[in-house]
């Protein structure tokens, strides 16, 4: 949403004995909207029904954000690291992507339609993001025999954010594309001269444009004219090399094990705009590295 961004920070480290501390952690951060958002620009597409219309807007504020971050670390013996974190972020003029339908012309240069569905850049009053998030990742080196190649790496986080003072609505969405629940879990396999990772993820469903008013419908957000959401993702990926000497390497790799579909929804699931099928995909070759015995 934002391409250019400043920060200042501080923060503040307390050693908990050997193997853990806590950090404290303040920064003020400022975004400033990406050039075309700003500018007197206009596209215009007549193959579709409503007529697709993006304008700039000159009147874009910047974004700033005060943030405020707790995290506790532990380190692990061997090779392992446990965090967990609380994160707290106001925001104030958020930039987001506002999609409405209108039969008024937005731009004199426009033709004459029966519809335009207009979208453009604003801000979105103030924000607030809290959550919390736990990761831990270690080699188990310690087990016997073939199993010390072993190693997990982990990670969940959970978000509540809201939205107030979005133009055209009294109540307090959350911000784009900011999912309630991730994780990711990847156990990994090495040895000397081979390598393997199984990567399993997950975004909950997230607001990916606002779209709707209070003056929309009578379902309110949750029907078909409300906010257009992403539907919630999980993926199973897998990659793996094996060395085998003087700088030449076997490698292959499998994507969306699993064939989840990736698509878009307006309000609830119920009301599908879109679904995008890939099935899996493999690949696999062979690397030479120069240098290397």
């Amino acid at each position: 949403m934002s391409a250019q961004g400043l920060s200042r920070d501080a923060a503040l480290r307390i050693g908990l004995g050997g193997h853990s501390d806590l950090r404290l952690v303040f920064s003020r951060g400022v975004a400033r909207p990406d050039p075309q958002d700003i500018v007197q620009a206009l596209s215009y597409d007549a193959s579709t029904t409503p007529e697709p219309v993006t304008l700039g807007n000159t009147n874009l504020k910047p974004e700033h954000a005060n943030n405020y971050d707790l995290l506790y670390e532990r380190y692990l013996k061997p090779l392992g690291l446990i965090q967990a974190g609380y994160f707290y972020k106001d925001l104030t003029d958020p930039i987001a992507q506002f999609t409405h339908t209108t039969t008024i012309q937005p731009n004199p240069a426009l033709p004459t339609a029966t519809s335009y569905q207009v979208t453009q850049a604003g801000n979105a009053g103030s924000a607030h993001v809290q959550g919390f998030e736990i990761g831990f990742q270690q080699h188990l080196t310690y087990l016997p025999g073939v199993m010390r190649g072993l190693g997990i790496s982990a990670n969940y986080s959970y978000t509540e954010s809201t939205t107030d003072g979005l133009p055209g609505r009294s109540d307090h969405p959350a911000l784009l594309r900011q999912a309630p629940n991730t994780w990711n879990i990847s156990p990994t396999f090495d040895t000397r001269k081979f390598s393997m990772r199984v990567g399993m993820t997950y975004d909950g469903a997230m607001i990916y444009e606002y779209q709707w008013t209070d003056a929309a419908d009578s379902i309110a957000p949750h029907g078909p004219v409300g906010d257009n959401y992403l539907y919630s993702h999980f993926q199973v990926d897998v990659q793996g090399s094996y060395n085998i000497a003087h700088g030449i390497q076997v490698y292959a790799y499998g994507l969306n094990l699993n064939n989840e579909v990736f698509g878009f929804y307006n309000g609830s699931p119920q009301y599908v705009v879109q679904r995008e099928y890939y099935k899996p995909t493999y690949a696999g070759g062979v690397r030479y590295t120069f240098g290397e015995k």
